[in-house]
């Protein structure tokens, strides 16, 4: 399974489930890229952004940006939006997906 296919698969997910109005969603990263195969579905996987940089992409995200860049410790990164994968901009080979719920 790709990380494009759990992405996706975690955003057609959270469509299903209804999720939270705009301004009121959570932001997730998937930090174990062990659990690729249990992906979406496994809680372990995903670890919840700062309440700093949550609030940050809800706001890019309620206001349909394409795509928000942050910075964290000493990396910068880009989370595109439609796609639900976030990349670091210095090696955009180091990506994982992000979800919202």
């Amino acid at each position: 399974s790709s990380f494009a296919a759990v992405a996706a698969k975690a955003k057609a997910k959270a469509k299903a489930t209804g999720a939270s109005p705009p301004g009121s969603g959570t932001w997730y990263f998937m930090s174990d890229l062990r659990k690729m195969k249990a992906g979406a579905d496994d809680a372990k996987a995903w670890t919840k952004y700062s309440p700093k940089m949550n609030k940050q992409l809800e706001m890019a995200y309620s206001k349909r940006f394409s795509q928000y860049t942050m910075k964290m410790g000493d990396k910068t990164y880009i989370v595109k939006f439609r796609s639900m994968m976030q990349f670091r901009a210095d090696d955009k080979t180091l990506q994982r997906p992000v979800k919202r719920e």
